[in-house]
């Protein structure tokens, strides 16, 4: 049996419903849209959520919910500091890629409530694992001595912002992948001591190898 008839009505909704958003952006997806998608109707959907911000905010919270485990998996996977940041890194990428950007700035823009739980996952989650790389780093002698890791955090994470939520970057010329990986070099090349430049282009070598 497929695995989406095993759900129930409100997990169809939660699942279509994402899957929308992420491709089409929130805005320019309505309740009709997923009732459609579903050969469900509205009135069926309105008995879980009666207005899209309600399903919107439901969905903010899962999703947040699961980047903490991946965050936790990553964290378990890492051989070094250096290696935490590249994994991560390419999570995101793994993300991105079936994500409109417009999903972003449509959250940011139009749903305040859960632009705000993203941004609370971003300062005690997101920043809270940069600062703690950061040490680490230093302590491996991979990351320089002399830089702030509360700055340093504040930037990787306003890199993280620069890609999500403004137009800065035309990812139909660039791509988002392009430029996450310009972005990530900005960065760890510039915290990093010589043993760090090393350990670093050694794992791009082994990254370049595989493909």
């Amino acid at each position: 049996m497929h695995p989406i008839l095993k759900m129930t009505p409100e997990e169809k909704i939660q699942k279509t419903a994402l899957e929308l958003f992420f491709k089409y952006g929130i805005k320019h997806v309505t309740m009709d849209d997923i009732a459609k998608e579903l050969g469900m109707s509205k009135k069926t959907i309105y008995q879980y959520y009666s207005v899209k911000d309600e399903l919107v905010n439901y969905l903010t919270d899962v999703e947040l919910k699961k980047q903490v485990e991946k965050f936790n998996e990553v964290k378990i996977q890492a051989k070094d500091p250096i290696h935490h940041v590249m994994l991560i890194s390419e999570k995101i990428c793994d993300m991105m890629q079936n994500i409109n950007p417009v999903f972003f700035l449509d959250l940011q823009k139009l749903y305040p409530k859960a632009y705000e739980k993203f941004k609370d996952f971003k300062d005690k989650n997101a920043q809270k694992e940069i600062n703690a790389n950061i040490k680490a780093g230093k302590a491996a002698g991979v990351y320089r001595e002399d830089i702030s890791e509360e700055l340093v955090a504040r930037y990787r994470m306003a890199q993280i912002d620069m890609l999500m939520f403004s137009d800065y970057f035309s990812f139909e010329r660039i791509g988002f992948i392009k430029a996450n990986e310009f972005l990530l070099d900005m960065f760890i090349y510039g915290i990093c001591t010589v043993k760090g430049h090393k350990l670093i282009n050694n794992y791009k070598k082994i990254k370049d190898e595989e493909h």
